[in-house]
Parts: C-alpha cells; structure tokens; sequence
C-alpha cells in the first residue's frame, strides 16, 4: 500500500508550524546561524549552535541532526540538515537536500513535517519550486505511510508560491501528491504535539 503526500503551503514562521518535525537547513560556511535555522537556534537557546561548535554537526552537504524541540517551537523535534557550502548551493542541490529531508522524515515514520525553503530566500520560492517540490516527490516515492509536508512563505509570497506549484503539477504525474494552500490559522487549529527526548544525529538564491 503507498502513502500520500499531503503537501501544503503555511504563511507562519517555522517556529510556529503545528507539526511532528520542523527541518531547518544550515551551510558550512555561514555563522551564526541566518533565517529558519537561526530562528530555531533562538528559540532552543542556541542548542543548534552548540552542537555546531562541538563538531557534532558541520553544515555539511548530506548531514543531519535530530533534537527535541523542549516544548520551544510547536514541532516536536528539530531536525537540522547540513546543505554544504553557500557558494555551491545550485538549484540539483535544493532538489537533493529537499529529497534526503523527506526521506528522513519517513524514516522516522514522522506524520508531519515543516520546512522553510531550504537555503533560499522566500521571495525566491516561486523560482525554484520545480526543484523543491521534485525533490519531495523523490523523497516520499515508494513510502507506505502518508506524511503532512508543510511550506512556510512569507505572507506576501504565498499567492505566487501556489501558483508557482500548481503551475509545475500541471506538468508531471504525481498520483501520490495531494497539494493545498492552507492558512496559518488552519495550522495553528491543530493539535500541538507533545514533547521528545534526547538529541540524536541522525538567503542567496541558487542558480
């Protein structure tokens, strides 16, 4: 039996997604930590960075790390994926790290997720959302469970971000992806989960 892949656009901030799993991105060769990961990072009381200056995890391309949120973000745990360098990171990259993420997160058996788009700006999401939403489609392909992929945007861009993924839809066979818009109200609605353990391992634009 295969999953579905709910996927759904959100205009609140990462922090504030009502999920199981929020997934921030970081580079190797940015610090301190800037946008979702560094809004993380504050709310955790600098956890992501600690772990950074412990080597625990470097930014680099194809690593992860999983903590507990502490009840500080909606999500119950963090999930912090490594994107490599600033100056490599091309559109392939986005589509592969978006991939490994959702990859991850069913893994994990993990019935939500939520990430802003990693590593780029999201005024720039409507531009790359082929490679963002090909990614989650490779990631997801072949999972018997169903998963909640949730995009946060800023307010001013979920219009074009819809737009954007529809216009891309239209283009692919995607039996397994359902996609909606949904509010930031319709997020917060749901019920926040609870509370985890302990740590595991587990913008420019690109071109």
């Amino acid at each position: 039996m295969t999953g579905i892949l709910d996927l759904e656009l959100g205009s609140e901030s990462l922090e504030k997604s009502a999920v199981d799993l929020a997934v921030a991105g970081i580079f190797s060769d940015e610090f301190p930590l800037r946008g979702g990961a560094g809004r993380v990072d504050w709310r955790l009381c600098g956890l992501v960075s600690g772990q950074l200056l412990a080597g625990r995890i470097r930014g680099s391309r194809g690593e992860a790390l999983l903590v507990p949120s502490m009840g500080q973000l909606r999500a119950r745990r963090v999930m912090v994926v490594g994107l490599g360098a600033r100056s490599k990171y091309k559109l392939a990259l986005v589509a592969r790290s978006v991939q490994q993420a959702v990859s991850r997160a069913t893994a994990l058996h993990s019935p939500s997720l939520a990430m802003a788009p990693l590593g780029i700006a999201g005024d720039e999401f409507p531009r790359c959302a082929e490679a963002i939403v090909a990614g989650a489609i490779a990631g997801f392909a072949d999972s018997a469970v169903s998963l909640r992929l949730r995009i946060v945007l800023p307010p001013a861009e979920m219009n074009r971000g819809a737009q954007a993924i529809a216009a891309y839809l239209g283009t692919v066979a995607a039996p397994t992806l359902r996609f909606q818009r949904r509010s930031a109200r319709a997020s917060s609605a749901r019920t926040s989960p609870g509370k985890s353990q302990q740590p595991a391992a587990a913008q420019r634009s690109p071109r």
